[in-house]
């Protein structure tokens, strides 16, 4: 059998059993080789000697590496494996996949670490690649792959194409053998302390049209789905074979198709715990007393600004009053929720700023199972129909693959920024701490630990409350922290 390895890169941020999560991209991928091929799936941010695995791993029969990357500090890990593939072995075909190569695949083909890169969903194109080479067949004229010979970039479609979506309901089962799956088990700062939980993706895409996000192109605005019964069936089994108490369901938007969402939540019946992103006017319209009985202990909606006017501009489709009504009705229920703000949308005033800083603080005052997760900062990745706004007011998108590799969560050098740094990065990192409910619920046996947190609530629910947004001590610690991650 052939070996097929496949690398998932540093991201910048990482904590294990708190942001390093399972590689459920490498794995869907991999689904479609297992049984036909040898896979070795190698993760940097688990496997401090990443660089001697690889090395050990490409043999003569290797047919390629495969990367994958989003946008931003991956990109960095990705280039440094490759790297090494290229230093140990120069003939080994290096293949790029993710949302950053098939967002931006002429960029990234060019860089001199990359040969071929896969757009879009690579269960089939990649399968297809890896037949092709270990045939020693010309693979030149495989869809959906970009490519560069003697200077001249050659590109076989986009990779958003829907004809080559696969269906969901033959997805095969996930290779979860090909990884130490218990360094993946996580959940405290989802469930709290000492519960096991492991990732799902029970659905791909997403067809809602918000302008910061790339999904719209990345997945055509279709959401694809597996059959209640088909995540009832993969979800149960996974409690069972790894002993977990519950599931993060990690698709884009798990209740686009509302009664399915409640089937699922009815033939869980409880059995599990389990976490879902999704949407206010969902919670809305959905029963969450049924919701709740079975299993549903939290949710994460992106209600990304509390100015009516940027909620707007992005297309959200929502209201602040949805937002309101939702969070009242939440907090007549059990079921924690973390909400996700974003601040430094281009054309963003200081008044913005401020609508949004006080209407997360009337949801939390409001609601005793309701925390921030964050504020995080506006990136105008490519791909999102607000990137386009985002040129016409100044930001020059890179030009190299090395270029995009600044651009993550935490990247402030955007020209709508400049000259408010302190006041985003005070709010970037407080955020963290303007609710201590997470921390209880991560720490529960930690007095120190929770103190702390208490005391820092305290004190920046007074500053929020205040507008007094100028950078403290600890957030210019915390600030250079998060400086030295990402420039890993």
């Amino acid at each position: 059998m052939s070996n097929v390895i496949l690398v998932y890169p540093h991201t910048g941020l990482d904590l294990q059993g708190v942001s390093v999560w399972m590689p459920l991209s490498l794995l869907q991928v991999a689904s479609t080789l297992c049984g036909d091929y040898d896979v070795v799936i190698v993760d940097q941010r688990v496997d401090d000697d990443w660089r001697g695995t690889l090395q050990d791993l490409i043999i003569a029969d290797t047919l390629c590496v495969g990367i994958s990357s989003m946008t931003g500090t991956q990109i960095r890990g990705g280039l440094a494996a490759a790297r090494v593939v290229r230093e140990n072995n120069p003939e080994v075909p290096i293949v790029w996949g993710g949302n950053h190569p098939t967002l931006v695949p002429r960029t990234t083909a060019q860089h001199p670490l990359v040969d071929i890169v896969v757009m879009g969903e690579g269960e089939v194109t990649f399968r297809q690649l890896v037949e092709t080479l270990e045939k020693n067949n010309h693979w030149h004229g495989i869809p959906n792959i970009c490519f560069e010979t003697n200077g001249e970039i050659f590109s076989n479609g986009t990779g958003t194409d829907p004809k080559y979506f696969i269906d969901q309901t033959l997805v095969p089962p996930l290779p979860y053998h090909l990884v130490d799956v218990e360094q993946y088990v996580g959940g405290r700062l989802v469930f709290g302390k000492g519960v096991r939980s492991l990732p799902y993706m029970s659905s791909q895409g997403c067809p809602h049209p918000c302008t910061f996000c790339c999904q719209p192109v990345l997945s055509g605005r279709r959401w694809r789905k597996q059959p209640a019964e088909m995540v009832l069936e993969r979800t149960m089994r996974l409690k069972e074979e790894y002993n977990l108490d519950a599931i993060e369901f990690h698709d884009e938007e798990f209740f686009v198709d509302r009664r399915r969402g409640a089937l699922i939540a009815e033939m869980i019946a409880g059995d599990y715990q389990w976490y879902v992103q999704t949407r206010m006017d969902d919670l809305l319209a959905l029963d969450l007393d049924a919701l709740e009985r079975g299993g549903l202990r939290v949710v994460q909606p992106g209600l990304e600004t509390g100015s009516a006017r940027i909620l707007e501009m992005i297309q959200k489709g929502e209201t602040i009053e949805q937002f309101r009504l939702a969070n009242s009705k939440l907090a007549s229920t059990s079921i924690r929720c973390t909400y996700n703000f974003m601040m430094g949308y281009p054309t963003e005033t200081e008044r913005d700023l401020e609508d949004t800083v006080d209407f997360a603080l009337e949801l939390i005052e409001a609601n005793p199972n309701a925390s921030v997760a964050g504020f995080y900062v506006y990136v105008p990745y490519p791909g999102s129909e607000l990137f386009a706004q985002a040129v016409k007011d100044g930001f020059v998108p890179p030009d190299t693959l090395v270029g995009w590799s600044a651009f993550h969560r935490q990247h402030l050098n955007t020209p709508w920024v400049d000259g408010r740094t302190e006041t985003v990065e005070m709010l970037m990192y407080s955020s963290k701490f303007i609710d201590s409910r997470r921390f209880r619920y991560a720490f529960k046996d930690n007095l120190w630990m929770t103190g702390a947190a208490n005391l820092m609530e305290i004190m920046y629910r007074r500053r929020w409350r205040q507008h007094s947004f100028r950078k403290t001590p600890e957030i210019y610690a915390l600030s250079w922290l998060a400086r030295r991650q990402f420039s890993w």
